[in-house]
């Protein structure tokens, strides 16, 4: 299906952002706001996701997805697209698309629904993707971004998954958050004419990404000093390979390391976590804390995080 079919096309940045918490974890609606307008009113930013991994989709409740959206709606700007993050299997799925359909999503981040044990060898069966992204393309009609993980997690797409669900009309998108950039490099050569491929990765192959081919990026990373990953996927999507080259050498490695460490961790400690003390730092957010089970960050980490900072010219050392 040529591209121009779509129900939407995608081009460009589109930050995936944080859900800030108050001292009792209930979410903290006005550092909410302040963090959606501050991400989303950068100029070249094209629209954002809420209610995705990085916002603890899973610690939120219905009724909080539903006034996270409400806000993100608000904020956003003429033109810019809205996405929220969905999760579930089945029934589940259905319902936490219309969810986020009725509170103004334009679109839909898909998380994997094959990520449970007994069902994750069915990522590769490309008649099981196609039948549970169908069923969405029909029960919930709405333009969808299907969240491709890394191998090692046990319940990466095949390329004949990925291949066999762009047909439906509403599969929009891919968030090619594939670990390497061979893998990359096939997803981008099978699809790229057929929907909307987004590199997604917070360590050091995406500039190899990037340089190969790409649409945009959906990366939650580009919430630490947005205008800077702006210029990043401009400089990529323009073919300014110099450019991005020193934008990813000089500010996004340290980022990447400072606080991914390159999504090679060393603890339990929540990325998430360290993605809201980069912002703590910054001044844009009061607090780190992450609901249980995740793990806050250690004075340790804080310290990592700064160092990052410090060698991106973030901070003063």
């Amino acid at each position: 299906m040529p591209e121009n079919q779509k129900s939407l096309v995608l081009r460009g940045l589109y930050p995936a952002t944080i859900t800030p918490f108050k001292a009792d974890l209930s979410v903290d609606y006005e550092a909410l706001a302040r963090h959606l307008k501050e991400t989303a009113h950068t100029p070249g930013v094209k629209g954002l996701a809420v209610n995705a991994g990085l916002a603890e989709i899973l610690q939120l409740s219905d009724d909080e997805k539903r006034k996270v959206l409400h806000l993100a709606r608000e904020i956003l700007l003429p033109g810019q697209i809205l996405i929220s993050g969905i999760e579930g299997r089945g029934p589940a799925a259905v319902k936490d698309g219309l969810l986020a359909k009725e509170a103004g999503a334009d679109a839909l981040l898909v998380l994997n629904p094959f990520d449970a044990r007994p069902y994750r060898r069915l990522a590769q069966n490309p008649a099981s993707a196609y039948q549970f992204f169908k069923m969405l393309d029909e029960q919930v009609d709405l333009p969808m971004i299907v969240f491709q993980y890394p191998d090692p997690s046990g319940c990466a797409y095949s390329l004949e998954s990925l291949v066999k669900i762009s047909t439906i009309r509403n599969v929009v998108a891919v968030k090619a958050a594939c670990g390497t950039v061979t893998r990359y490099v096939q997803i981008w050569e099978a699809l790229h004419d057929k929907l909307t491929v987004l590199a997604a990765l917070d360590s050091p192959p995406l500039l190899g990404m990037l340089l190969h081919g790409v649409h945009g990026a959906l990366i939650g990373i580009s919430v630490i000093d947005t205008p800077k990953w702006v210029e990043l996927i401009d400089a990529a999507m323009n073919g300014d390979a110099v450019k991005a080259q020193k934008i990813h050498r000089d500010f996004c490695i340290p980022i990447m390391d400072g606080v991914f460490e390159n999504q090679e961790p060393s603890s339990p400690t929540s990325e998430v976590a360290c993605v809201k003390e980069a912002l703590v730092q910054l001044g844009q957010i009061p607090n780190s804390l992450v609901r249980p089970p995740a793990v806050d960050v250690t004075e340790s980490h804080r310290a990592h995080v700064k160092r990052g900072l410090i060698a991106s010219g973030l901070l003063k050392g």
